[in-house]
């Protein structure tokens, strides 16, 4: 039993801890983009392929890059940012992010404003067509091809809990009822169930 209790309170607390850091921590805001509109299905790519294009100015202290593809089960997609022949950042994103309109990959931070940039993206194999969103542009050899929208991320000012009372206030938004107070209702709701869980858990053990 008194194993039983140490380890629900060691869940319990790495997962207290766990919530603090990711709260913590800023949340990542748009810095820059790439000046390509995100014109919605111009193609779809069957994965396994690699595209360059050119990335403009990338801010520094970029730590991600959101790239407009929209798959249902979402591919390997890795990038590379390079500037001449100097490469100044890189990523990948793992297979299977998902329904979405845009995957972010995470990158080393840029370590200082770039321009001229240039961008490769590599997808990887997929089940199905991947979804491509931006714009068709036709090469001096008068092949068609597409660019992607790329949005530039890096850490905003504040920490997610400095943010708490806005997001709450937001969550309410177009919602009966209106008002942040729904949000910190839902929190303790879920704070309840879990002391309940607990209490439950032990009480069936004995």
């Amino acid at each position: 039993m008194l194993r039983v209790r140490l380890g629900l309170a060691a869940g319990l607390v790495a997962t207290a801890v766990a919530l603090v850091m990711v709260l913590s921590r800023p949340p990542l805001v748009v810095a820059g983009s790439n000046n390509v509109a995100a014109n919605f299905a111009i193609t779809f790519t069957q994965g396994n392929e690699r595209a360059c294009q050119p990335g403009g100015t990338v801010p520094r202290g970029t730590e991600a890059i959101r790239v407009s593809l929209s798959p249902n089960i979402g591919p390997r997609v890795a990038l590379r940012l390079t500037s001449g022949s100097t490469v100044l950042t890189e990523g990948t994103r793992a297979a299977g992010w998902g329904v979405d309109e845009t995957v972010t990959v995470p990158v080393k931070r840029v370590a200082r404003t770039a321009t001229d940039t240039r961008v490769c993206t590599t997808i990887g194999p997929t089940v199905e067509g991947v979804q491509v969103n931006g714009e068709t542009v036709r090469e001096p050899s008068g092949r068609s091809t597409y660019r992607l929208r790329m949005e530039y991320l890096r850490p905003g000012d504040g920490s997610w809990l400095s943010r708490a009372s806005s997001i709450a206030s937001r969550m309410g938004l177009a919602h009966a009822p209106t008002g942040a107070w729904p949000a910190y209702l839902a929190i303790v709701a879920m704070i309840a169930v879990c002391v309940i869980a607990s209490r439950l858990v032990l009480r069936e053990l004995r």
